[in-house]
């Protein structure tokens, strides 16, 4: 059966791609997802999507004062822009590396005409801890220090909805349920049963209806790490073909319910951790969502990467565009 166009604008049309019904209050084919005018009216954001900056590392405060200028100097055009942050914001929770955050986050929303950027904050596992355990008593040192980016008026409770120029971006705690002993071991992240019922619940508001939805947490949600096999002839082939054999180890332990809770609801999932900064598109769209990406680390920190990059995301066009920022 051909797709019907009824009632779309005219700019919508190009944007038919496949040959299923176009629903009248949908306003998008329900395979494809391409159609951006829904009933919601015109929507204007770019996403600046950052991760994994690891401030207090050897090399994460001066690569992310570089990363902090950049940004500056796009957001000085254009937008309205948000910046969201999928956590591994500090290398390890110390009260030094949270105040040094604290201060680049403030550097970081202050644009130099005086305009601000809003910033959202999603928790990852070294801001509770580090690589493979996590505190509790540091993950409320960590909210607490960062309830603005994370909470902003919301309730202290994830997950936290913040509706931004008509996108609805929706947080979550990928580490809730890693407090313990063995629990934090692989660093995988866990969401847990009860966060995943208040999201469920969370994404059945009338209120979120007909808006564009983004889904932030820290921990990589899909198996694969790489999407080759890694090359014997680089200098690194020892970590990588240790990754290579562990790439399921740091997955999501609940990825599988969360993908099914958020599955044809759902416009575009943001997350970090693996610092591998792939394209998650063809895994998302067979779950019914339109786009996904792993941010990597934005300051490139424990790779072997020989640039920094972040994504800028354009909610109205769906254009990606990638940045390259020079490592000194």
């Amino acid at each position: 059966m051909p797709g019907r166009a009824i009632g779309l604008p005219a700019r919508c049309r190009p944007l038919i791609s496949c040959r299923w019904p176009w629903p009248r209050g949908l306003r998008r084919c329900r395979r494809c997802r391409r159609c951006e005018c829904r009933s919601r009216g015109d929507r204007v954001l770019k996403i600046i999507h950052i991760s994994d900056t690891h401030i207090g590392s050897e090399h994460g405060a001066e690569r992310f004062k570089r990363i902090i200028d950049d940004i500056h100097r796009v957001a000085a055009t254009g937008g309205p822009w948000v910046i969201v942050h999928t956590g591994d914001l500090i290398d390890a929770a110390q009260e030094a590396q949270r105040a040094l955050a604290r201060q680049f986050l403030a550097q970081l929303e202050r644009l130099p005409d005086g305009r601000v950027l809003p910033v959202l904050l999603v928790p990852g596992n070294h801001d509770y801890g580090w690589s493979w355990h996590t505190d509790w008593q540091a993950a409320r040192d960590f909210r607490r220090a960062f309830s603005t980016p994370i909470f902003g008026d919301q309730p202290h409770e994830f997950p936290v909805l913040r509706v931004v120029h008509g996108v609805a971006f929706v947080g979550l705690d990928s580490s809730a349920m890693e407090f313990g002993v063995f629990k934090g071991l692989f660093a995988q992240g866990e969401l847990g049963q009860a966060q995943l019922r208040r999201l469920n619940a969370l994404l059945d508001k009338p209120a979120l209806q007909g808006l564009y939805k983004v889904v932030c947490l820290h921990h990589h949600p899909f198996i694969d790490g790489y999407s080759v096999r890694p090359d014997v002839a680089d200098r690194h082939f020892l970590n990588k073909i240790t990754k290579w054999y562990g790439r399921g180890l740091l997955r999501l332990k609940d990825a599988d319910s969360l993908m099914q809770v958020l599955r044809d609801r759902v416009d575009l999932l943001l997350f970090g951790h693996r610092h591998y900064g792939l394209d998650h598109r063809f895994e998302a769209q067979r779950y019914g969502i339109g786009m996904a990406f792993d941010g990597s680390s934005t300051t490139a920190e424990k790779t072997d990467a020989d640039t920094m990059r972040y994504r800028i995301i354009d909610t109205t066009t769906s254009a990606v565009l990638v940045r390259r920022v020079p490592l000194s």
